[in-house]
Formats: structure tokens, sequence, C-alpha cells
């Protein structure tokens, strides 16, 4: 079984496979994206909370809002329209201090938007109940995974797209070898994509074995750098 966790096959998608709402695969969250493309465009719901496992796609739906953060919690500036916080299950007290301010400040400031994320409904999240109610003060939305007939189909598409055929020996192989999440996916098709061109080979499962190698590979030489 391959365990490594999805993000680290994320480091080499193109500039066209970078996080948007238009790219993210919606299943059973067409709700979500709809409120999430308002906030976008300046309007919408002051707060919103998305919450679901991993995989399913939530770091996907706030960096498609906000592409990066300097901090773990941005400081409130009335420059700034929107902020987005990930991972809200895993702030420690200083950064659940931190969240709470920008929560009261992004209230208090019209035309403001907060987008956060975590694992779990906000009165389940292990923080200060204040930072909890206001977490639930806009909408929550439960985000949920493609199921499997979903993902498979989705698979097939992005497949498709790039003129690689999905055998039933790299459908097992990809089934019981990588990450379920559909970014994780395409990112080695792209790679295996790119080394089929590269080298003049169809893809088949040992170019893509290769391919899931070479990601690991860049990863593991920018972690050493």
């Amino acid at each position: 079984m391959y365990e490594h966790e999805p993000d680290q096959y994320l480091l080499d998608l193109q500039e066209r496979d970078k996080p948007t709402l238009d790219n993210f695969v919606v299943g059973a969250n067409g709700e979500a994206v709809s409120v999430l493309r308002e906030v976008a465009a300046g309007c919408g719901p002051t707060f919103v909370y998305l919450y679901g496992p991993k995989g399913a796609g939530l770091t996907h739906l706030l960096r498609s809002l906000v592409p990066e953060e300097g901090f773990r919690v941005p400081m409130f500036d009335p420059k700034v329209p929107l902020y987005v916080v990930d991972d809200v299950d895993e702030l420690d007290p200083g950064w659940a201090l931190q969240l709470l301010a920008l929560q009261n400040a992004v209230r208090g400031t019209p035309g403001m938007h907060l987008v956060c994320a975590g694992r779990v409904p906000a009165a389940q999240l292990p923080l200060p109940e204040v930072v909890r109610s206001r977490l639930a003060w806009g909408l929550c939305y439960a985000i949920r995974p493609l199921d499997d007939e979903e993902r498979l189909a989705e698979l097939h598409r992005q497949a498709a797209r790039r003129g690689i055929e999905l055998t039933p020996d790299i459908l097992h192989w990809m089934g019981a070898n990588l990450p379920r999440d559909m970014r994780t996916l395409t990112c080695v098709l792209d790679e295996a994509d790119r080394l089929g061109l590269q080298k003049q080979r169809r893809v088949t499962l040992p170019l893509l074995r290769e391919a899931v190698t070479s990601l690991d590979e860049r990863q593991h030489a920018r972690q050493a750098y």
C-alpha cells in the first residue's frame, strides 16, 4: 500500500491544475460550491464553515478562494475582503485566539468574508466555545467525498482527456496503492502523461508506477533541500 499523504503529489501540478472552483469535482456538494462562488464574487454570507474527511477537497476549496496564506490564521487587514482558515480543528490556543480576533473583525466590517474548514462539525471542534459559536454564525456544509461510482467516472474522464486507457490492471493498482482523492489521482495521470510523451511510450501500468516514483523522488528532494 502506498501510504503517503495526498498532498505530496500535488507539488508538480501545472498551472491549469491549480485549485479552482471550476476544476473541483462537485459530486454531492453543489450547494456549497454555489455559495463559495458567491463569496468569491464579493457577496453571499459573511461566514462559511466547511467540514469533512481528508480527501473530500476542503483545502482545494479554500485555495480556490485564497491561493496562499502567510500565517496559520491571517491578520485582519481592512483592505483584504476575503479570508480562509484551514484545519481549524488543529489550532492551538494561541491560533484559536487569533481566529477569534479575525472573526470579530470580519463581522464588524461590512463586505468582509471568512471561510473556515475542519474535519468535524463546528460544535465538535476542540476550540473555545466562543470560537465554535462564531464558526456557526453563517452557513455550514458537510463536504462529501466522491463515492466509488463518481470517482471512477471522473477518473475515466480525466484519463480520456489525456489519451490514457485505464486498463483493468491500472485501475486495480491505483485503487490498491494510491490515495483516493481526485487531486492526487489527477496529478499521477498528469505525470504519467508527461513521461509517456517524453519517452514516446503508451501509458501502461509500469509507466504509471514510474510516474508515482518520479513524483515521490521530487518530493523527497524538496524536503532534503
